[in-house]
């Protein structure tokens, strides 16, 4: 029994220590809860076309929506994503042209949440639908490709709603096309 009351003891001055001295959290609604959340990003894309065409780095921005599920610090989520990339102007001897792209993907998502700091991975699949114009204004696709999508970045929250997400996301086609984006962002979860 004196045992017991010890273990007891113990564990109720763990835990006022925890509450006392725990950081505060911007996010910290309980141990295990789920955030919905809408985010808006844009930065660099680097892209390479391949073909003996040199690497264009242009803009790129793009539309996210996901669930974060938050258990103690761990945080599990998944979302998906649409976006529009300038892939840069190429021209050489006869020729001059300008490549754009259109993306989606779909992706899961693990991290860390300490402080305000969350750094996560991520992977999925993203699909590019690319098209080319010219000087003239005349346009065309050029096809589709899809592939594996990889990333790791850092959020930080400055409130319980209201975040700024630094990310790098990079795609592997199935051409011998890639794809290297630098993102910056904000969010808000609901």
């Amino acid at each position: 029994m004196k045992n017991k009351k010890f273990i007891g003891l113990f564990i109720l001055i763990a835990l006022f220590t925890l509450v006392t001295l725990k950081p505060s959290r911007a996010n910290a609604y309980g141990l295990n809860y789920s955030k919905f959340y809408v985010g808006i990003n844009g930065g660099i894309a680097s892209t390479s076309l391949g073909n003996g065409l040199s690497t264009k780095s242009r803009g790129t921005y793009n539309l996210t929506i996901g669930d974060n599920y938050h258990m103690n610090n761990v945080v599990i989520g998944g979302g998906a994503l649409l976006g529009y990339a300038s892939d840069g102007s190429y021209s050489g001897s006869g020729y001059s042209f300008n490549v754009n792209s259109v993306y989606y993907g779909a992706f899961v998502k693990g991290g860390y949440n300490y402080e305000n700091f969350t750094p996560f991975v991520k992977v999925g699949y993203i699909g590019y639908s690319y098209s080319i114009s010219n000087n003239n204004n005349y346009s065309y696709s050029i096809g589709s490709e899809g592939g594996v999508l990889y990333g790791v970045g850092v959020k930080y929250s400055f409130t319980s709603n209201w975040g700024v997400t630094a990310q790098y996301m990079g795609a592997s086609l199935s051409s011998s096309y890639k794809e290297n984006n630098y993102l910056i962002g904000i969010d808000y979860s609901f």
